[in-house]
């Protein structure tokens, strides 16, 4: 009995060990350069606080910026989410959300934007969340 629990205590250590991503805080000399060029294209007047690089299944980067805009970058470096209590640059914003969001929305803005599940969501600062697909066609009000 007591074999059978210590591999089950090992068994469960390992999967907790091989599941987990690790989190490694990084200097700004170690962003990449694809990184680094769009936090300064869309965030000019921001300082980067705190980088993180994430190691899990696919590596990741999230950048928080000193007007509290947090950014997330996936393996290809690519921007995949962005979050701000502030209103987000419309440069970072799909000109067709932008765009619906503006006419449906004119006394909001947008405090958030994600790519999940093949769709970009965006949050308002009123909390409605707008779901688009990669076109930008919006398709429904978020949950």
């Amino acid at each position: 009995m007591k074999k059978m629990i210590s591999v089950i205590a090992v068994s469960l250590s390992l999967l907790l060990t091989v599941g987990c991503d690790k989190e490694t805080i990084i200097s700004e000399q170690e962003i990449p350069t694809e990184v680094k060029v769009y936090i300064s294209a869309h965030f000019p007047s921001s300082s980067i606080i705190r980088a993180i690089k994430e190691k899990g299944e696919s590596e990741r980067y999230e950048i928080t910026l000193s007007e509290g805009f947090k950014l997330e970058f996936d393996s290809n470096n690519k921007i995949i989410d962005i979050d701000g209590p502030p209103k987000l640059p419309d440069s970072v914003i799909p000109s067709t959300i932008h765009n619906y969001v503006n006419s449906n929305y004119p006394g909001n803005h947008i405090i958030g934007w994600e790519i999940q599940s093949n769709n970009q969501e965006v949050q308002l600062n009123n909390s409605i969340e707008l779901v688009f697909n990669m076109a930008g066609v919006f398709l429904r009000i978020g949950d």
